[in-house]
């Protein structure tokens, strides 16, 4: 009876104790994506505020579907560029693209900012680069664009409805807003995952037909 009596004191502790540790992991998880999240949002709202609108500027958007949600892809034209070298060219402007790769031990995203100095009209071939990881444990990123009529597109090609001004100038089709949207997961397998989201008014007024 000793025994008994002792094997369900031990049983009550032990779930006590799990679910104490089970709140405390959630509670790091939470904590830590939180972290990446400021970071990672704060950096790409600095760098959509900075957009360049003029003539070769450019920002395209393209839905892609991964394991776990979506995984899409933002390349854009800016005057946010930031230098990591000596070497580099201090300020100017930058193709920036953000990207993603599945991590194979965890099966989430990683996200990657890649930032090369370019001449507006004249951008380098940057498929192959990766560029600097931003955050990683991502279960899926997804990007939507706004346009003048409030309406909401998951792709955008600045290209498409385009206007060529007297002289040549090339004026490009861009979104008003757009809306990014991060979701953090502990596990491919998850269900529960944290959510963060801003959204991001492009500089200046756009014309934004539907592209």
């Amino acid at each position: 009876m000793a025994i008994f009596i002792f094997a369900i004191v031990i049983s009550s502790v032990y779930g006590a104790y799990r679910s104490t540790f089970r709140v405390t992991d959630s509670t790091k998880s939470v904590a830590e994506f939180s972290d990446m999240a400021r970071i990672a949002l704060e950096r790409m709202a600095g760098d959509l505020e900075s957009v360049y609108l003029g003539d070769g500027g450019s920002l395209q958007g393209e839905r892609n579907d991964g394991e776990t949600g979506r995984a899409d892809q933002l390349t854009f034209t800016s005057a946010a560029h930031l230098v990591f070298t000596k070497t580099g060219p201090a300020a100017g402007y930058a193709m920036i693209r953000y990207a993603t790769e599945v991590d194979e031990e965890s099966g989430l995203l990683r996200l990657y900012r890649l930032d090369v100095p370019v001449r507006p009209g004249n951008g380098p071939m940057i498929d192959e680069e990766k560029g600097f990881p931003l955050c990683d444990r991502l279960a899926e990123i997804e990007y939507s664009y706004i346009d003048d009529q409030g309406d909401e597109h998951e792709e955008w090609n600045s290209r498409e409805g385009a206007m060529v001004q007297e002289g040549g100038t090339r004026t490009g089709n861009f979104p008003a807003m757009v809306r990014l949207t991060l979701r953090f997961a502990t596990s491919a397998e998850a269900e529960e995952q944290t959510v963060f989201a801003t959204a991001v008014a492009l500089p200046l007024p756009h014309r934004a037909d539907t592209p």
